[in-house]
């Protein structure tokens, strides 16, 4: 062999062994996950969404989060960006439950999996896993405590319902459990008006007005989220009705979430009781779902529930302390 070839030789040799070094220090894929949040106007989803890429982190799995800013179209498009970046998993909070299946869709075809935090999707075509509050089961309980308390003091009450926006699978279940806690307690509750909402406080404050004028019989407000109580607290300040428990005005609530305005509200004695749905939980088990879901496992079920935590005036020295919110509250 002359001198030019066996140059050659040892020049392909010594390519061959810095491309094999170069693959080592590359390592393995980090996973990635893509987060998809409806909007962060509330305690409860900003909570949630830090949680998700505190839990990521722990795990060593990187996170491109998006919001869209309360606009489904949009997020149908941030989903399709994300996609097209080739991520491991889609988490998401959809903002409408019909509107995100098209996402849904659009993450089976490409082979990705997608995870709902908080808010599900019901029909033919589901998501992968659906990591969701037991909203009927807790909307019911909550309100069920307060009847069985009012059935013990032998009063009896005239409800304004408040209703979310029903394209929200949660807005609808949460008002199943309410109207099913008021069905069966026919003693105790009386449903004078249901006021929609569409989770926009202008409205809420509007309607809620109405309802109060149109029923000046009216003595307890339910309402399916903590995110209403500004607009609860202003209609009862204008009627001279915002009091602790005990004083003559009060004007008994009952909520649900467990943010630190509803837990500071329920503490302070203005609410009856919340039932407390847990960002930090939900945040970890859609991580954990996620992962499963990429590494080829299957879930037991389609939905993993958060059963939360129901406190009440009764309760809340017991159970206020195990809520998320607990440390905020003065």
């Amino acid at each position: 062999m002359n001198k030019r070839l066996i140059s050659r030789a040892i020049s392909v040799l010594l390519l061959g062994l810095s491309l094999t070094g170069c693959g080592k220090q590359q390592g393995p894929k980090v996973v990635t996950l893509g987060l998809s949040c409806d909007s962060l106007e509330s305690a409860w989803l900003v909570m949630n969404h830090s949680e998700v890429i505190k839990e990521a982190k722990k795990r060593g799995v990187e996170v491109i989060p998006v919001i869209a800013e309360g606009d489904a179209a949009k997020q149908n498009v941030q989903i399709e960006n994300l996609i097209a970046r080739r991520v491991d998993a889609v988490l998401c909070i959809p903002k409408d439950s019909s509107a995100i299946v098209k996402s849904i869709k659009n993450c089976k075809a490409a082979g990705i999996p997608i995870v709902m935090i908080n808010r599900s999707v019901s029909g033919k075509v589901l998501p992968d896993v659906q990591v969701i509050a037991n909203n009927q089961t807790m909307a019911e309980n909550v309100l069920q405590s307060f009847a069985d308390r009012a059935r013990r003091n032998g009063k009896t009450y005239n409800v304004v319902l408040l209703i979310g926006n029903l394209s929200d699978e949660n807005a609808a279940l949460r008002k199943a459990g309410h109207q099913k806690a008021i069905a069966a307690n026919p003693d105790v509750f009386k449903l004078v008006a249901e006021v929609p909402t569409e989770w926009n406080l202008d409205t809420t404050l509007k309607g809620l007005q109405n309802a109060l004028q149109a029923n000046p019989g009216a003595n307890l407000i339910v309402t399916p989220s903590d995110y209403l109580w500004p607009p609860i607290r202003s209609v009862l300040e204008q009627r001279d009705r915002w009091a602790k428990l005990g004083d003559a005005r009060h004007f008994p609530v009952v909520s649900f979430d467990g943010d630190e305005v509803g837990m500071q509200y329920l503490q302070d004695g203005y609410s009856w009781g919340d039932a407390a749905q847990d960002p930090v939980v939900e945040a970890r088990l859609a991580v954990e779902w996620a992962l499963q879901l990429i590494a080829g496992k299957t879930p037991p079920h389609n939905i993993i529930y958060d059963e939360g935590q129901i406190v009440t005036i009764d309760n809340f020295k017991e159970l206020g302390p195990q809520v998320w919110s607990y440390s905020l509250l003065k």
